[in-house]
């Protein structure tokens, strides 16, 4: 994972600075996503995320800007670290045959159970998705502002959920801060693959009923 400043003030000064514009290359690694059914899932071959495992996300590739799908493949993508200068605008970018929308992305680690040492990127369109970066955002600006070194924030991943009226219940994304990291926590390293499919969070059907509990498995049944 990308290096962390050594000061904490400059992640800081980078985090204010993107909480003052309106929307905002990120790095390559394993997808993680929230699927239609409000399923944590990584991957290629969607292997589902253990329930109750914890999650480090590396602040300093925290990276906001704008991507574009055509159906379900990704035609352009142009984003920037919320530290750095030069936030990217949306009315700079070049026609690419579809609409640009905010996007977001940060890395993650695992550091408990069987995901243990998993690294991640959660990058999504979503509105669910854009809410929980911004939520994170601010609570490591409070976090470093308090002083200290522990501004890595731990997270569980869980899900919201809201009733649509078209098109029935929605799930949100929700990363439930249980601890802070240091620093020195996080190492280097990531994984690449493909592009993720694009989030569906305001379109996906109403649900008939609501789906029985399912075990863990390390691979999601392809259909």
């Amino acid at each position: 994972m990308s290096q962390l400043p050594a000061n904490p003030q400059d992640l800081l000064a980078g985090f204010k600075k993107a909480q003052q514009r309106p929307e905002v290359n990120t790095p390559e690694g394993a997808y993680l996503k929230l699927d239609k059914a409000g399923i944590w899932t990584y991957g290629a071959d969607e292997t589902e995320v253990e329930p109750g495992s914890r999650w480090a996300i590396n602040p300093s590739t925290m990276a906001s800007g704008f991507a574009a799908w055509d159906n379900s493949e990704k035609v352009g993508e142009e984003m920037e670290p919320l530290m750095s200068d030069s936030p990217v605008i949306r009315s700079q970018l070049p026609d690419v045959g579809a609409a640009w929308n905010p996007q977001t992305a940060m890395e993650m680690k695992c550091v408990t159970g069987e995901d243990k040492g998993t690294q991640v990127l959660y990058s999504t369109t979503s509105k669910g998705g854009t809410k929980a970066f911004k939520l994170m955002v601010a609570a490591i600006t409070a976090k470093i502002e308090e002083g200290g070194s522990k501004i890595i924030p731990i997270v569980e991943l869980e899900t919201d959920s809201y009733k649509h009226k078209k098109y029935g219940k929605i799930f949100t994304p929700e990363l439930k801060i249980v601890d802070w990291m240091g620093l020195d926590a996080l190492p280097e390293g990531k994984a690449k693959e493909a592009d993720p499919e694009p989030e569906q969070e305001e379109v996906q059907e109403p649900e008939k009923e609501e789906p029985a509990p399912r075990q863990r498995r390390r691979q999601r049944a392809k259909a």
